[in-house]
């Protein structure tokens, strides 16, 4: 085979090895931060659990109210066709008119109830704050579920952007290759196939920037959906996590207990706890005072317009449907322990599975980098000796299609890689927002 002119050849060898050389590009976008931060408060999932914050603690403070004292007040008027009323003197009693039912009569009366022995409703009230504890729990849950899926849109945008720029760098060495083809067949030295293989590939690697642009519009736009924030694209960044090895596994199963879903958990059990004791406390009487004092323009017989009445109430009720309902409380108190030692155990589970994700994620990318560099040295050499005609066109298309693909399982491991260390830490109950101020105070 005849050399080919040497500064098309040695013009695309200076290319394949730049490219080699260079950092792969990857959008920078804001910070994974900001879109965290914005998904805590934006995500409709979130809002929707905050949503239920404010009402169990609007419950919380109905079921303290139903054992404060309370006042209630009723009034009356009414028009009578016919008045009614007595006169003592007719009686043999002093000169005196009782008026027994006045033409225009008005009748008031203001009631205070206050409980004075009502077991069942203070464990109530217990158990009501206990769960608006767990319904904070399941809000910091929420947020950390929605700042897992901010993660995971935001890395899938990073390695789709990252695989345009490999993309477009392929198809660049491509179209310098159809245009080396092209020389070589101008100049006698290469066949028709030559080109045509060349002006394949090239249209291979532009079904391959489409599809990793298609990638990019449909990652990032979930991304905004997730978070809130418009993802911007118009720029770029290394993407490149560290391969520093994680802390030991104890360090992240030992925050288990404290882990949102978990602790939330724990709360709904004994919220279920709480309310079976309450049932079993139905089994007593319920005592309470009340004080009414009453206004009238028909006193009748007592002879005065304003009246009080004080006294004490005593309620106990036992029948079938008690017992019952002690059982039933009984056995919702038994399922909640049950599903809490379930995500406890899924909890766990979780951690382990994202922690070891991380050390095989940091093989793959130590891995994937050398594979790429050597398969990248592999097409540059593949250009050298296709320059003196000791490779054919076949052997340096297949060298820069396996740089290509090392290219592209460098991009997909280290994103996985970054990915897995955000779900670690979100796995252990650790919001990715450096400095969060959003603990919530209980209602």
């Amino acid at each position: 085979m005849v050399n080919p002119p040497r500064r098309s050849v040695h013009c695309l060898a200076t290319f394949v090895l730049a490219v080699s050389l260079t950092p792969e590009a990857s959008l920078a976008l804001q910070p994974l931060e900001v879109f965290a931060a914005a998904g805590r408060e934006r995500n409709p999932a979130a809002l929707e659990a905050s949503a239920n914050l404010r009402e169990s603690g609007a419950a919380a403070d109905a079921a303290l109210g139903s054992v404060l004292p309370g006042i209630s007040w009723n009034g009356r008027y009414a028009r009578n066709q016919y008045g009614a009323g007595i006169n003592l003197g007719a009686l043999g009693g002093p000169d005196r008119t009782i008026v027994l039912l006045p033409e225009n009569q008005w009748t008031g009366v203001a009631i205070a109830t206050v409980p004075l022995l009502d077991l069942p409703n203070f464990q109530r009230i217990a158990a009501a704050r206990t769960a608006t504890e767990g319904t904070a729990q399941k809000l910091d849950a929420t947020r950390l579920d929605v700042e897992s899926a901010v993660a995971q849109s935001y890395y899938q945008v990073v390695a789709s952007a990252a695989l345009v720029g490999a993309s477009n760098e392929a198809l660049r060495v491509s179209r310098e290759a159809l245009r080396l083809a092209q020389e070589h067949y101008r100049a006698g030295n290469a066949a028709v196939l030559e080109v045509d293989r060349a002006r394949a590939e090239v249209e291979q690697r532009l079904q391959q920037v489409a599809s990793a642009e298609l990638q990019v519009a449909v990652s990032s736009r979930a991304l905004g959906s997730a978070s809130g924030v418009t993802p911007d694209v118009s720029t770029s960044a290394e993407l490149d996590p560290a391969l520093d090895p994680e802390a030991p596994l104890s360090e992240f199963e030992k925050d288990l207990p404290a882990v949102p879903v978990v602790a939330a958990a724990a709360r709904a059990r004994l919220t279920a706890d709480q309310l079976a004791a309450a049932q079993r406390l139905t089994l007593l009487p319920s005592i309470a005072g009340y004080f009414a004092e009453s206004g009238s323009n028909a006193p009748g017989f007592a002879g005065h317009d304003w009246s009080y009445q004080g006294g004490v109430t005593l309620t106990w009720s036992v029948d079938l449907t008690t017992f019952a309902n002690i059982r039933r409380q009984e056995a919702r108190a038994d399922a909640e322990r049950a599903r809490e030692m379930h995500t406890w155990l899924v909890a766990g589970d979780a951690i382990h599975q994202q922690w070891n994700t991380v050390v095989a994620g940091i093989a793959r990318s130590i891995a994937a980098r050398a594979g790429r560099q050597a398969a990248f040295e592999a097409a540059a050499q593949a250009q050298t000796r296709y320059e003196v005609g000791n490779v054919t066109q076949l052997d340096l298309l297949q060298a820069q299609r396996d740089a290509f693909i090392a290219d592209v399982n460098r991009i997909q491991a280290d994103a996985d890689l970054a990915n897995a260390r955000a779900q670690l830490r979100l796995a252990s109950g650790r919001s990715l927002v450096a400095s969060t101020k959003e603990r919530n105070s209980l209602p």
